[in-house]
């Protein structure tokens, strides 16, 4: 997988990000241009975001620039984005993040790592997927906060209001856990839906956070092992109507199986790379999607590992 660090300006950082991922960027999104109903759709959610992000705008003009590509394009590429994951969070001695990044087989090799010298001094190194602003899929920041993200599907959202790839990036910047809240809660409401488990080494603590379309569900999660999928899981989200989405109950369960408080870092990884079932954690596309990269993060020294492609496939290990 490449590796790319890229520093400067907002703009800068995304000429750059955009230029090093011309490729990837061109082969992943249509020639065509965007139809009348989606141009009118961008057109109603480009000024929210624009008023409430403009820093992130010159990322993605920057990105634009640096890649060929129109800026239209790319900002309704950030715009509308839908994935599903799998997360083992433990925490305690040894503790580790592991994730399985899951979407469509277009992006087959095409995810890239990033490693940000943003403006305020901070550093963040991201999976990133082309043409889309940063934090979207595990990142760790020199602040010492991880952060994984899995999509979810309430049946309730906004039509107009703020979308997750910019909560996302903005979040990069959260000093503490309680800031990373601050920000998920400044942005109401959502056009979509994602679960995030955040952890703080400064803190010593972690949040499993649920994002709905008008508030934030946070628990503080104990030491031991924790796992997340796409559907909601807190007690005050679990009633909240969703759409079917069995492969993500079918991996929960299947953990439930795998994992448990004694689990290390190595046989995480493993569950991961299971294959049993119709909707397995370890997935090869075909019906339910392509494990793209398999990632795990220590939570005592911040060093991330990535195996690009399923988890089953270590000989690609970074």
């Amino acid at each position: 997988m490449d590796l790319v660090e890229v520093r400067g300006d907002h703009y800068q950082i995304g000429f750059q990000i955009g230029q090093a991922t011309a490729d990837k960027i061109a082969a992943v999104l249509s020639p065509k241009p965007l139809s009348p109903g989606f141009q009118k759709r961008v057109a109603a959610l480009a000024p929210i975001h624009e008023r409430a992000f403009p820093h992130l705008f010159a990322e993605l003009r920057g990105m634009a620039e640096g890649s060929g590509q129109g800026f239209e394009k790319i900002l309704a590429w950030n715009l509308f984005e839908q994935t599903g994951c799998t997360s083992i969070l433990s925490l305690g001695r040894g503790g580790f993040l592991a994730h399985t990044e899951d979407g469509n087989t277009i992006f087959r090799g095409r995810l890239t790592l990033v490693k940000m010298h943003l403006p305020d001094g901070d550093t963040a190194l991201c999976l990133q997927y082309p043409g889309e602003l940063c934090g979207n899929a595990v990142s760790v920041t020199s602040r010492g906060l991880v952060f994984s993200i899995n999509f979810l599907w309430p049946k309730r959202l906004a039509n107009l209001g703020y979308n997750t790839n910019f909560l996302a990036r903005e979040m990069l910047g959260a000093p503490s856990l309680e800031e990373a809240q601050k920000c998920l809660a400044a942005w109401r409401p959502r056009i979509d839906a994602y679960h995030w488990f955040v952890y703080s080494r400064p803190e010593k603590q972690a949040l499993s956070i649920e994002v709905l379309v008008d508030r934030e569900s946070a628990v503080r999660l104990e030491e031991g092992i924790h796992f997340h999928t796409n559907h909601y899981l807190h007690v005050d989200t679990r009633d909240e109507p969703q759409e079917e989405y069995p492969s993500s109950r079918a991996r929960l369960e299947r953990l439930s199986h795998l994992v448990n408080t004694q689990t290390t870092k190595e046989q995480a990884l493993r569950a991961l790379s299971d294959h049993k079932g119709k909707w397995p954690i370890c997935r090869h596309g075909g019906e339910d999607s392509l494990t793209l990269a398999s990632i795990s993060v220590d939570l005592n020294t911040l060093k991330m590992a990535v195996v690009e492609g399923p988890a089953c496939h270590p000989k690609d290990y970074l």
